[in-house]
């Protein structure tokens, strides 16, 4: 089927007059031949001029959506709910933080026609360090992950140390036994370098996945990379652009938490600790469940705010966990069959005026694809805005708020250490990471509660962070949002 020219902009077939014109300015900055290289960047670039000059034209619009099929008319299925932290905002003469729940979900049930197949490639570190116990507990979850990935999914692995290596080609596993024999191909030697292996399994992916397939990258590493985080964290980028997230796996507590976290996120992927063979085990029964039912994919937000407001955290709580980062656009992920996608957002607003009757936070759209429709692209504009009050009153902030806000406290408790323990303020460090524990104890969380004592006990004594205790305490905070009350695990 001809590509059609609300295709060509990315756009549904309602878009307005104002987002023709928005998406047109966006693309044509992305493929102008001065600014693109690409030697497919000029015919593309007229493409979007020839799309722009009928769709901003109402008659010629008209005239041509009568000769559109139905099939290209139809729109994607998502709900987007906003829950403000107060109903109004109140007039104060100091800055006030204030938080916002964004929700999207559909309404669709999953038809197994409509359900894409997936590509999965694993990027694995093999070098000298994953030796024993590490490179095993991979083998033994690759032949697990074979196994759980249907007949139309297709799977492919590269190895990497200081050199990458394919060591499985993008291919359907009619016979998940079919690994068994790739296994051995998993030996160790060698030095870290993750460019090696993002680079070669991002170029496989991209290659060899059909069109409407969705795409993720898993890479599954114990270590430091060195001298090209720079080409990781571009990677990472251009990975957003085309769809496809990088997910992290970081194994025992060598590995770059920051680096990590910073190239999952910007892909719209997340960064995952893996302490012991059953962490591993369930990410990847959580992941491949979670992308076999997605209904719509590379979920981007684009924004401004509004003068004088500071957009200081945005995190995705449900279906996974993870720090987003705050600039426009943000990856936001994907949007699953029967649940949620929930990001909390925390704004920092100036003293306001005692004659200002409305805060604008700020504008922008939320885009995606949707693979299962013949036209996948929709947007829909996002407008954060709330009345003002003038004199401070009480007011219960909605359930949600108040749990991803009480959650979020505890995750920045520890946040708060490490920037403490890094600039040598022991004593702030050991109080904060002693009033997490007390929170975590009165939410039953004990075992994640003794982590943190013994921790701050460690502070006091050495005045640094343990590697493993740093990183439990972070990834296990952050877990917290998984959790829907109090009630938790004892030991």
């Amino acid at each position: 089927m001809k590509t059609t020219f609300y295709q060509v902009l990315e756009l549904p077939f309602n878009a307005s007059a104002e987002e023709i014109r928005t998406a047109y300015f966006e693309a044509a900055r992305r493929f102008h031949p001065d600014v693109n290289p690409d030697p497919f960047a000029k015919q593309k670039f007229l493409q979007i001029q020839e799309a722009y000059e009928v769709l901003s034209n109402p008659k010629k619009r008209t005239a041509y959506d009568e000769q559109l099929p139905a099939e290209l008319k139809e729109l994607p299925a998502v709900n987007i709910s906003i829950t403000y932290g107060r109903s109004q905002i109140p007039l104060l003469e100091e800055p006030q933080l204030f938080y916002v729940l964004m929700e999207l979900d559909t309404p669709k049930q999953p038809d197994p026609k409509d359900l894409p197949p997936i590509h999965v490639c694993l990027v694995v570190d093999r070098s000298n360090s994953m030796r024993g116990d590490r490179i095993d507990m991979v083998r033994q979850n690759i032949i697990y992950l074979a196994r759980k990935l249907r007949t139309k999914d297709r799977l492919s692995i590269v190895a990497f140390s200081d050199r990458a290596e394919v060591i499985l080609p993008p291919k359907e596993l009619e016979d998940p036994a079919a690994v068994d024999g790739v296994i051995s191909k998993l030996q160790v030697g060698g030095a870290t370098e993750i460019f090696q292996g993002l680079s070669t399994g991002y170029d496989l992916i991209q290659r060899f996945s059909r069109e409407g397939m969705i795409k993720q990258l898993i890479l599954i590493t114990d270590g430091h990379t060195y001298g090209d985080e720079q080409n990781c964290i571009d990677l990472a980028a251009q990975a957003r652009e085309e769809g496809v997230p990088i997910n992290a796996l970081g194994i025992g507590d060598e590995w770059n938490d920051i680096f990590l976290d910073r190239i999952a996120a910007l892909s719209g992927g997340n960064a995952i600790y893996v302490s012991r063979n059953e962490d591993l085990t369930q990410f990847i029964e959580n992941k491949i469940k979670s992308i076999s039912v997605s209904y719509a994919r590379k979920i981007e937000w684009f924004f401004n705010l509004a003068e004088g407001i500071e957009l200081r955290y945005v995190f995705r709580i449900h279906p996974d966990i993870t720090p987003l980062g705050n600039e426009s656009p943000i990856p936001l992920g994907t949007i699953e069959y029967g649940k949620k996608t929930s990001i909390i957002l925390e704004f920092k607003l100036p003293p306001l005026s005692s004659t200002q009757i409305e805060v604008e936070l700020l504008r922008g759209h939320i885009q995606m694809q949707v693979p299962s429709l013949a036209n996948p692209f929709g947007r829909y504009p996002i407008h954060l805005t709330r009345q003002t009050r003038e004199n401070w009153q009480t007011e219960k902030p909605p359930t949600s708020i108040l749990q991803a806000m009480s959650k979020i406290t505890l995750y920045r408790l520890q946040e708060k250490a490490r920037l403490e323990v890094l600039a040598g303020d022991i004593g702030k460090a050991t109080r904060h990471l002693q009033h997490l524990a007390t929170h975590l104890l009165a939410q039953g969380d004990r075992e994640l509660a003794k982590t943190v004592l013994v921790e701050a006990d460690h502070i006091q004594r050495t005045h640094s962070f343990s590697k493993e205790g740093d990183k439990k305490i972070k990834y296990g905070t952050r877990a917290l949002f998984l959790l829907p009350s109090p009630a938790r695990r004892e030991s």
